[in-house]
């Protein structure tokens, strides 16, 4: 009977050899697969084996999460209670479970001193050790128990289909098709669907299943080809189990260009329907929507990829789409789907300061697409999100309403995830705000802003060596992004992961504009942390205090800068002197980037004061906690009475 028991994909047998190793060497029995008696069914041997282990160690990777045998084997461990899970390569494991704590140990080679193997050694000795005293370990946190034998609920990507003809613009016609499918596999079931803006991203020969399999993961692809002659075209899809590499299902449509959406929208619901029976999954397609004349929906097609595959936060995405969606809105006034992308676009326009025109102006826009989104469709949820994104900083409780409305009406809108899990990340809720983004993060893998937020939320829920390890693989892979670089600058100068932020710094020269601005001005904070040099120190101090003079306020994220300085009371001086009026106002500044969530971190000292409460009671955050009973995670952790602290600045007890 062994104590340990290693599963892993066939690709890191080096790095499991290397684990059963180490733990030989620390005096433990250990089962891994290479050990199989030849005369034995390989199942049987498996499923003895595990349940025999007092632990079972989990080696994840891009291979692994697509693998048959590892999510299977990590499935009865968890039921189990014995689970412990190692990344080798920074993927993430799969839900659910990513619920249970993974080390982030990418490009481990064996090194027993390795801080995530430390870790990993110490979990496996009190799980040996429960079982040799004969007591229960500590069951990992979970929301369900799984079955004996699980099957990873299937992860469908729909990849653009192939056009075979040499008429350049039927590519749009393509995508369309793509899209519709994808659609109403989400609509019509609870199938689990990749977001275009990544399954988009692998085309023509890009489309090798196993690496598509590996960087999305997905557990099936849909793909195809379409072929045109004269006005006839003919559709050809097929549906692959990448577990195993071969098709399960697959089809031929013919049909005129005559009415080009017509075809689409039967395609899609023919193709929807055969796949989710394939995968034996409820299917209950939508009613028949209004659209748009041809050329107009070739623009709505052109807007909806510019919002998709881009970044609102940091490109101009949004403005560039307003304009298309205006002219198909003004041309087909009943197609929900366009005046639903209209004032998500309008709402981002507003927020990162990209509208023109006077700001009730811009408002206005967004609350007339919305309402007509909702009039034609009540199920748009990106309408409700737009309205959310309206609402004033402090509105706390009518964001939430919207959001929560837009999460009923679509459950798997990674778009509608992410702004939910921002909120609750804004009033210090970082355990749910984490679920969350990893949710829209699985179904969005390949969008960096989903996993830049799942990276902060780890940082914010106590994981900082997860969180920076991640902050630094997807940096390496999307060095031009913006928002990452400044994460990783920021995040590992407060946290005093240097070798992160000096591997970061030199990139800075690549950015120009306001995100270099940004950048420049934490390095200069981080140099006055890093040295303690007093006159750096208090050039930076001095710089806060101009900025609260000449402006009446002073950014969150400048208050818990000041105090990490080791000027906890004057930082809360300082918020006392600012305004915070702007959060309440329709029309105020928006926070940016820095959002209040920032303040209740667990690096936040500021945070660690009673005195502390007060600020909170000017942002509107003591009324919403109290009166919702949505307590932030901090008061698990604070050195004091926070509930009691935040009721007693409130007029009356609540």
């Amino acid at each position: 009977m062994a104590d340990v028991f290693v599963s892993y994909a066939r690709n890191n047998y080096e790095q499991a050899r290397a684990a059963a190793e180490r733990l030989r060497e620390r005096g433990y029995s250990v089962w891994i697969d290479d050990e199989l008696p030849a005369h034995r069914a390989f199942s049987t041997v498996i499923e003895e084996s595990l349940n025999e282990a007092a632990a079972v160690l989990v080696l994840w990777s891009q291979d692994a999460r697509v693998s048959r045998w590892v999510p299977a084997e990590a499935g009865m461990a968890y039921n189990a209670d014995k689970l412990v899970q190692m990344s080798v390569d920074g993927a993430l494991p799969p839900l659910p479970f990513n619920h249970v704590h993974c080390e982030m140990a990418t490009g481990w080679k064996g090194e027993p001193d390795a801080p995530a193997w430390l870790k990993i050694d110490a979990s496996i000795a009190e799980l040996a050790k429960a079982r040799a005293n004969g007591t229960p370990a500590r069951a990992p946190v979970r929301k369900a128990q799984l079955p004996l034998r699980p099957t990873a609920q299937p992860m469908l990507a729909v990849l653009p289909f192939d056009n075979l003809s040499s008429d350049d613009e039927l590519t749009y016609f393509c995508d369309g098709v793509s899209e519709e499918i994808q659609r109403s596999v989400s609509d019509g079931s609870d199938l689990k669907v990749i977001a275009r803006s990544s399954s988009f991203q692998f085309r023509g020969t890009d489309k090798d299943t196993d690496k598509v399999a590996a960087a999305l993961g997905a557990s099936h692809l849909l793909d195809g080809s379409v072929r045109r002659g004269g006005m006839r075209v003919r559709i050809s899809a097929e549906l692959v189990d990448c577990s195993t590499r071969s098709a399960i299902w697959g089809d031929r449509f013919d049909g005129e260009l005559e009415d080009v959406f017509e075809l689409q929208d039967s395609i899609a619901k023919a193709v929807a329907k055969a796949v989710t029976k394939a995968l034996k999954v409820d299917f209950a397609p939508k009613g028949k929507e209004r659209t748009a004349p041809p050329d107009l929906y070739d623009d709505f097609i052109r807007a909806r990829g510019w919002l998709a595959e881009g970044d609102a936060t940091f490109d101009d995405s949004a403005k560039r789409a307003i304009p298309l969606l205006e002219k198909v809105t003004s041309g087909a006034p009943d197609f929900a789907q366009a005046w639903e992308l209209l004032a998500s676009a309008r709402a981002w326009a507003l927020r990162t300061g990209l509208y023109d025109g006077p700001y009730d102006e811009g408002r206005g826009g967004v609350i007339d697409a919305a309402h007509k989104a909702l009039e034609l469709d009540h199920s748009c949820g990106g309408a409700y999100a737009a309205l959310a994104m309206l609402e004033p900083w402090g509105a706390y409780a009518e964001r939430e309403e919207l959001l929560s409305k837009a999460l009923e009406v679509s459950p798997r809108d990674p778009a509608i995830l992410t702004e939910m899990s921002v909120f609750y990340w804004s009033v210090g809720r970082f355990r749910d705000a984490l679920a969350l983004a990893e949710q829209a993060c699985e179904l969005n893998p390949l969008m960096p802003s989903a996993q830049l937020l799942v990276s902060q939320m780890r940082l914010y829920t106590g994981d900082y060596e997860g969180g920076i390890e991640m902050n630094r693989r997807i940096r390496r892979r999307w060095p031009d992004n913006p928002g990452i670089q400044l994460s990783q600058i920021n995040s590992a100068s407060f946290l005093d992961f240097w070798d992160a932020y000096d591997e970061a710094v030199p990139d800075i020269e690549r950015f120009d504009g306001w995100q270099a601005k940004d950048m420049w001005a934490a390095k200069a904070y981080a140099d006055a942390k890093r040295t303690r040099d007093p006159v750096l120190i208090e050039k930076r101090v001095a710089r806060y205090v101009q900025l609260l003079e000449e402006t009446g306020t002073l950014p969150l994220n400048l208050i818990l800068s000041i105090a990490k300085l080791g000027k906890v009371e004057f930082a809360l001086d300082l918020a006392e002197r600012a305004s915070y009026d702007y959060v309440f106002d329709p029309q105020g500044a928006r926070p940016s980037i820095y959002y209040p969530g920032t303040i209740l971190a667990r690096w936040s000292d500021s945070l660690r004061v009673p005195r502390f409460a007060k600020l909170c009671r000017r942002l509107g955050l003591a009324d919403y906690w109290v009166n919702t009973g949505n307590w932030p995670d901090c008061v698990e952790w604070v050195p004091y009475d926070f509930k009691a602290a935040i009721r007693e600045t409130l007029p009356e007890a609540v």
